[in-house]
């Protein structure tokens, strides 16, 4: 009777160089080397960068991984390490195990879709203020116009009417803390030697902790009714009837600067970007917007009817996933729904912007084709094989109100305004801490009036 491991599948992959093995390639082109790896050695592919690697390209695999067995695949250390809260806080994002189950079944009711909409009117305001200084004719760099709406938004949104005063050093802060965690993880130096980020980094955070420190401190001693998102973490209880601490409050708001908007300003840079290249599909977005909206202002009541919108949306999320990569770690020894065996240690890559572009999944992946996101088409498709947000316990708690925010800016600028790429640029993809346009993209603004 045969060994039934020996007809078990086992991961290939490149074989690399001495030593170093793959990690030059991968540094060198990331998005690139994946690709190719991805679509020559087939859905689990062994990788040498650091410790043993395999990158997931198999949509069930990858459910297994996030979804059916999640307890055994974790965070990285880079993430949840004493190092890693020091810089990301002790929050949702670095919690691991019961900790951060009972985190997020404490936070998930202030996440809620009614919650999430009714802070709709800040979205739609803060992209009036941004239309209001836009003229025709005028070159932009789109993705410093729409960070800055984002940052304003999340600012806004996670700290109400008390905002205004400290909006611009907060938006400075926020900035710098994005520039310092790309620094820690991209640098070839090491965190301890000293730079001029660094020391802008420590000034920046002392500016962030003593606003929302004030800001928690105030709330406490004066409660109101108030809807924002600081106010509402400060009523959330555990299931013991518990609040949070100050300081897991802190932790929480300060995640949420961080990861409520970057994400979301990328999205709205590729989407607006993506669609002045293809002027059918623009053509049928504005129609839709006409046809829904006219001149009002958009609500969050009318996303039902901004179906295209949102497909456009997916669609450029698909080839530009803000989010490329996820890793995680191995704890234990497991077998993968495809059959091969993945040893306790090993680093796990789910890579969106590889998967997104299977072209088992997605035929003719390199086009742009909003009608992929049909409900019909949605539903042929594996689970997994899209998965922008990631999934299962660790699904982004605030992918509504980023598909809200994003649906309702790209609606208000096509209301008044198409946008049309400078011509001599070279726009391409670059992996950091989210997938950012390297040179940036400057486009010039045309009235549809």
């Amino acid at each position: 009777m045969s060994d039934s491991s020996q007809t078990r599948p086992i991961a290939r992959g490149p074989a690399g160089y001495p030593l170093v093995g793959n990690l030059p390639e991968f540094l060198y082109d990331k998005l690139g080397f994946l690709s190719r790896c991805a679509a020559t050695y087939g859905d689990v592919i062994k990788l040498r960068i650091g410790e043993p690697t395999f990158l997931l390209n198999n949509p069930d695999d990858i459910k297994h991984v996030l979804v059916l067995n999640p307890d055994n695949y974790g965070k990285s250390l880079r993430m949840t390490s004493v190092r890693g809260k020091k810089l990301s806080g002790a929050g949702l994002l670095t919690s691991v195990g019961p900790e951060h189950l009972r985190q997020r079944r404490m936070m998930q009711p202030v996440f809620y879709r009614k919650t999430m909409e009714s802070f709709s009117r800040i979205i739609t305001e803060g992209v009036g203020e941004m239309l209001a200084r836009w003229a025709e004719g005028m070159e932009l760099d789109l993705g410093c116009e729409m960070m800055g709406l984002v940052q304003r938004n999340i600012v806004k949104t996670l700290l109400g009417a008390h905002a205004d005063d400290d909006m611009p050093a907060l938006l400075d802060a926020i900035t710098i803390r994005r520039l310092y965690m790309e620094h820690v993880f991209f640098s070839p130096f090491p965190e301890w030697v000293p730079s001029r980020i660094g020391w802008r980094y420590r000034q920046a955070m002392q500016c962030i902790d003593t606003i929302v420190t004030r800001a928690i401190r105030t709330r406490r001693a004066h409660p109101t009714d108030a809807r924002d998102l600081l106010s509402l973490l400060l009523r959330a209880k555990y299931d013991d009837g518990t609040a949070m601490t100050d300081q897991q409050v802190r932790d929480e708001v300060v995640t949420l600067f961080v990861s409520g908007y970057e994400t979301v300003g990328e999205a709205l840079t590729w989407t607006s970007y993506i669609l002045s290249q293809h002027p059918t599909i623009e053509a049928k977005f504005f129609a839709e917007v006409d046809e829904v909206l006219g001149s009002r202002t958009p609500s969050a009541d009318d996303l039902p009817r901004l179906g295209y919108c949102g497909m456009v949306l997916a669609e450029s999320m698909r080839l530009y996933p803000p989010t490329w990569l996820f890793v995680r770690m191995a704890q234990e020894v497991d077998t993968l729904p495809s059959g091969v065996t993945i040893p306790a240690g090993s680093k796990i890559y789910l890579c969106q912007y590889v998967m997104h572009r299977h072209p088992r999944y997605f035929p003719d992946p390199e086009r742009f084709d909003p009608e992929r996101f049909t409900d019909t088409a949605k539903k042929e498709r594996p689970q997994f094989a899209y998965f922008p947000f990631g999934g299962g316990a660790r699904v982004c708690i605030g992918e509504h109100f980023a598909k809200m925010e994003a649906t309702l800016v790209l609606a208000s600028i096509a209301q008044r305004f198409k946008l049309s790429l400078v011509q001599g640029q070279t726009i391409v993809p670059e992996p950091k801490m989210t997938l950012r346009p390297k040179y940036g993209i400057r486009m010039r603004v045309q009235s549809r009036d």
